[in-house]
């Protein structure tokens, strides 16, 4: 893979970026795998890797490429296991009582749960994009302030600063709705 196909997969040329895909997924896949050590979900980190290849490349400074995306598709697999373990440390220590939870509640508790579900979501969706951006990495995808700022390009600080107006902008919605 030469400097120009990298130019043009850089510059969102799409045909490029498939045959970037196309020549490193089995080399990514070789990384991840060990890693995850499932191959269904090796798969999904794979599709991760090259979503945040997508989005990085622009930013790419040069250099040994291969290294580049081993480490990205390296990074993607170890969150991918941390957030694994955690889901599996939150359900073993979830009380008896959260686990029958949902038989027990009233259509009503229920619906209205939803209903402020779907405002949070709303809300959620219509922050600008960095904030929401920077927020759902943070909050869903269990990123550190590190991983977010070597993602998106910015410093830590500025990841802190958005998810604070991100907090505000939505503590304010929120109150605007009471």
């Amino acid at each position: 893979m030469d400097q120009d196909w990298i130019n043009k997969a850089a510059g969102g040329d799409d045909e490029a970026f498939s045959l970037l895909v196309k020549h490193y997924k089995g080399y990514l896949m070789a990384v991840i795998l060990p890693i995850v050590r499932d191959p269904d979900q090796a798969q999904d980190v794979l599709q991760e890797t090259f979503w945040q290849v997508y989005r990085s490349l622009p930013a790419f400074r040069g250099g040994e490429l291969k290294v580049w995306l081993a480490r990205i598709a390296a990074h993607k697999a170890v969150d991918w296991c941390r957030r694994a373990e955690r889901r599996r440390a939150e359900t073993a220590f979830a009380s008896p009582e959260e686990h029958g939870k949902a038989g027990t509640r009233s259509a009503e508790d229920e619906c209205l749960d939803a209903m402020t579900r779907n405002r949070l979501t709303a809300l959620f969706n219509n922050l600008p994009p960095p904030y929401r951006l920077t927020m759902a990495g943070y909050l869903f995808e269990g990123k550190s302030y590190r991983e977010l700022a070597f993602e998106a390009g910015i410093t830590v600080k500025t990841v802190e600063s958005r998810l604070y107006r991100a907090r505000q902008i939505l503590k304010k919605q929120l109150e605007e709705d009471l």
